[in-house]
């Protein structure tokens, strides 16, 4: 055909196919490979999801699905707890200003602990709704405790399963180290000390992102200007018996987690187990590390954690009875 092949090579990880025409004696380029070098961390970045947008900066953020009932349930019950609450605060001879911050207050309560409550369990959503109820019983005898807790909790167990089907980011970063020094440095200073704990799990286990290592560091630097107290901590009997009972009814989610068939919200893969399972047993040595080392008042700021914990392994032992779970990999 008067055709030749050249491979022409001109760096490392490219080279360019040429073809040399001898009737006309020129080139002609007809394709430009790369085999660039993949990062041996799997979790890098997963190949089939290019982030656009906000999500190169918030890895974490999941989106609220309407179309599902029990979201929708759990976001209606949300705005009417806190009208009702507003209502039952002012009549009771509350000033409007505190009465709707109280009422913020429980319905905020509320949504985390249905949210949390989706990332302990992923495949069975009503334990959610459960153990929002029960978050509304326990604020009503107990009080209310630090909201950011939650949200440093919101974040970490997200970042340890991955549920989003994306790794943490930037932002993510931000959220999660700044919130754990704020509250190390307003004497919970076991926080920055589990941040640093969760970046360097999350960096060993199944497709962790190496450069987790170094926000370790970061977290655990939080712990110069940490407040650290001298003052011997009170726990509560109540505490002790909320947090017992979240630990016996939340231990069988591990096991069966294994056969999880939830599906990373970015990606549509399946989470994987290991990372679900990892993620189920830092979240217990939270709870109860928190609660030892820092005695009522975290026990009162992790109560929707403890009550979603509650209301999935609730909700799993009815599904077992009712053979609804499906043991399949």
């Amino acid at each position: 055909m008067g055709e030749k092949l050249i491979i022409v090579p001109f760096s490392y990880d490219r080279c360019a196919l040429l073809w040399y025409n001898k009737e006309v004696k020129n080139f002609e380029v007809r394709c430009d490979t790369m085999s660039k070098k993949r990062n041996k961390y799997a979790g890098d970045q997963p190949a089939d999801y290019d982030s656009t947008g906000l999500s190169q900066y918030l890895g974490l953020g999941r989106p609220i699905d309407f179309d599902n009932k029990v979201t929708k349930l759990a976001v209606m019950c949300t705005v009417i707890i806190s009208v009702l609450v507003t209502l039952w605060k002012s009549m009771t001879g509350m000033e409007s200003g505190p009465a709707v911050v109280v009422a913020v207050g429980y319905a905020l309560g509320f949504l985390l602990c249905y949210m949390i409550a989706q990332e302990l369990d992923p495949d069975r959503q009503l334990g959610g709704i459960i153990g929002g109820g029960l978050t509304l019983i326990a604020y009503y005898f107990l009080g209310e405790g630090n909201i950011l807790v939650m949200l440093w909790l919101l974040f970490i167990l997200r970042m340890l399963n991955r549920s989003s089907g994306d790794r943490h980011r930037i932002g993510d970063n931000v959220i999660i180290i700044g919130t754990a020094i704020w509250l190390g440095k307003d004497g919970f200073w076991v926080y920055p000390l589990l941040t640093g704990a969760a970046y360097i799990l999350e960096s060993q286990i199944q497709a962790g992102y190496f450069r987790s290592l170094y926000l370790a560091g970061i977290s655990l630097a939080g712990l110069v200007i940490a407040e650290f107290s001298k003052q011997p901590n009170i726990l509560s009997m109540n505490y002790i018996y909320i947090m017992s009972a979240a630990f016996i009814l939340y231990l069988p989610e591990i096991r069966i987690s294994y056969y999880t068939q939830a599906k990373g919200d970015k990606t549509g893969k399946r989470l994987l187990p290991k990372r679900l399972q990892t993620m189920m047993g830092f979240f217990l040595m939270i709870l109860f590390s928190s609660t030892f080392l820092h005695g009522n008042a975290a026990a009162q700021a992790l109560l929707p954690a403890a009550m979603a914990a509650i209301g999935t392994g609730a909700y799993l032992f009815v599904a077992l009875l009712r053979h609804q779970v499906a043991f399949r990999k």
